[in-house]
């Protein structure tokens, strides 16, 4: 065999290396891209539909608003979250005046309807007053 054999046939090795290489490069490209496809659809089906609804009392409806499969995940796995976000969506209307996850669950204020992926927040079960802010403000001197 001479040098010019060998290397031709390197570079069909070389060349066949590089082929492979490039084919699985796209074969995973796809997967992925197919993985991530499915994931999201999933994420969709599982979290949305959510909405959040507030009410002046039982059955005066002030705001009814829909929630993005995304922030329906972020605030159901966290509670504090859910807190905060619930109570951004009250703000224009009024201000809760207690915990809204323990204490606002207890009164009604708060109420998760997992069936209709509805959360209810009736501020006519807000607690009236601001004791709590008074001695917050009194635990500042």
């Amino acid at each position: 065999m001479g040098g010019q054999e060998i290397l031709v046939q390197w570079g069909g090795l070389l060349g066949n290396v590089f082929a492979g290489l490039v084919t699985e490069l796209v074969i995973v490209i796809l997967g992925v891209l197919f993985a991530h496809t499915i994931q999201i659809k999933w994420e969709e089906w599982r979290h949305g539909g959510w909405r959040v609804r507030v009410m002046r009392n039982d059955e005066e409806m002030i705001l009814e608003r829909a929630i993005s499969p995304a922030k329906a995940k972020e605030i159901l796995q966290e509670p504090a979250n859910l807190s905060v976000f619930l109570k951004g969506v009250v703000s224009p209307y009024a201000i809760i005046r207690c915990d809204l996850i323990g204490e606002g669950r207890e009164r009604g204020l708060l109420v998760e309807d997992e069936k209709e992926k509805l959360l209810i927040i009736n501020l006519a079960r807000n607690p009236t007053g601001n004791s709590a802010g008074k001695e917050a403000g009194q635990r500042r001197l």
